[in-house]
């Protein structure tokens, strides 16, 4: 591998595909192949292999060649194994081409796969993004693949039959997930303008050889750079390619995922990648759309005022390391050992804008938890997971609710607050409290189980 094995004469290429590789040539072969049998002219594109891991596996490359015949071809090497970031970013360096497609080593696309990616960014008059399905494809299927015949399975069941696990029961209903289209892109089929890839700074090298997430934090970038607002990020169905089957180590994925999630939840610390992962995509995507809702709901009302409870609560705290949830953090002085998820300021520092289901402080790193209101915005199952994260982080939780109408209901009434305490009143010792002045606030107070032992110890 390394210099082109072929360079079809014509015009400029509209389309440059970048397509990273590790150890599986035998997929990449029939990759190759489906690229050379596309209805775009083969002298509109242009293919940017990447082999990343210098000497690993390159004995496995010596046929490679032969099946891109007839495609502009570049076949690029890596002295040594950097991930799939660093391998992209070589092939996005070398595009010439003013959009990109990414694909995988196992993608086996379809014959008009290309043109369908041409002609959307053709017809856009802003930078746009276009995301293509991904079809499983089990061995039953590979002896069609192998034949280059046509390949039909079932486009909406999953894996041995085909589907994308994306989309296991067909696409949504709702408009919800078109908001939060990043959570979708991933590398296996998705384009781009190169401009547009360059201006975020490309593919973060940082993930290093760990699978997982890279390709979705690009064009989370991507998205925030365009406009959330703007909806560029679009799905096209019949942009389609076949998953070919190959090995995976799950256990080393599953760590490698979990590592570099971690390393996302560090850089971005909001509730756009809370969830992402912990639900499947289009819930997680549901989820966003619901507490990115709630937060401009807060914001605009001017609710979840920390300060009057601050006032009420500060002489009751157990210590200052307290995580103070709601809007206004300025007015009071919280001390330099408080964090908060002021949704009114901007994040930085110790202020995030989270949930509250993992936030990144230590376990036992908080003498109390203190959610003014928003809490009542948090549907049960978020709502049952704040509280048994918050019980792992601090001693003692308040819940403090007004009187102010908010998007996600009225105040909590009598009845209500008394069920609330009985639901909780297993897991935690419950006390409804009010203030002793008429500003209508309240709170139900959560010591959970063992706390007190644990103050006692820390004292």
């Amino acid at each position: 591998m390394g210099t082109p094995t072929s360079q079809p004469s014509g015009h400029a290429p509209l389309l440059s595909v970048v397509i990273p590789t590790f150890k599986d040539a035998q997929s990449l072969e029939l990759t190759l192949r489906s690229l050379s049998r596309q209805s775009l002219p083969a002298d509109r594109f242009e293919v940017i292999v990447v082999r990343d891991g210098g000497t690993e596996g390159a004995e496995d490359y010596t046929a490679v060649a032969d099946h891109g015949k007839g495609l502009a071809l570049r076949l690029v090497e890596l002295p040594a194994r950097r991930g799939r970031s660093a391998a992209r970013n070589e092939g996005i360096r070398r595009a010439t081409a003013d959009t990109i497609l990414f694909l995988d080593s196992d993608s086996y696309a379809t014959e008009n796969l290309l043109e369908r990616h041409v002609a959307f960014h053709a017809s856009s008059g802003t930078p746009r993004v276009l995301i293509g399905r991904r079809n499983e494809l089990g061995r039953r299927h590979l002896d069609a693949v192998l034949a280059g015949g046509p390949v039909t399975p079932d486009s909406d069941v999953r894996a041995d039959d085909g589907g994308d696990m994306r989309f296991p029961n067909g696409l949504p209903m709702q408009d919800h997930w078109l908001g939060a289209m990043w959570m979708f892109a991933h590398g296996h089929n998705v384009s781009a303008p190169r401009e547009v890839v360059n201006a975020v700074g490309g593919f973060d090298e940082d993930f290093g050889t760990r699978w997982g997430w890279e390709d979705t934090e690009l064009f989370y970038r991507i998205d925030r750079h365009l406009g959330p607002e703007n909806r560029a990020l679009r799905y096209d169905p019949d942009a389609l390619v076949y998953h070919l089957p190959h090995y995976r180590n799950m256990l080393q994925n599953l760590q490698d995922y979990t590592g570099n999630r971690k390393m996302i939840l560090a850089k971005y610390p909001c509730v756009d990648w809370e969830f992402v992962g912990v639900v499947d995509t289009i819930y997680s995507a549901e989820i966003l759309a619901r507490y990115r809702a709630a937060i401009a709901d807060c914001v605009d009302r001017g609710a979840c005022r920390i300060a009057p409870a601050w006032h009420w609560l500060k002489d009751r705290l157990p210590g200052p390391r307290t995580l103070w949830i709601g809007t206004g953090t300025a007015e009071v002085p919280l001390g330099d050992r408080a964090v908060t998820f002021d949704y009114g300021a901007p994040t930085g520092g110790r202020n995030y804008h989270l949930v509250g289901i993992d936030p990144p402080v230590a376990p036992g790193g908080l003498d109390a938890v203190v959610s003014v209101d928003f809490w009542r915005y948090l549907h049960w199952q978020e709502l049952c997971s704040f509280l048994a994260s918050s019980a792992r982080l601090g001693a003692e939780i308040y819940l403090v609710g007004t009187d102010t109408p908010l998007a996600a209901g009225p105040p909590p009434g009598p009845e209500q607050v008394r069920y609330l305490a009985r639901a909780l009143r297993h897991s935690f010792a419950v006390t409804v409290r009010e203030a002793e002045q008429p500003s209508g606030h309240w709170a139900l107070h959560l010591r959970p189980a063992g706390a007190e032992a644990r103050r006692r110890r820390r004292r």
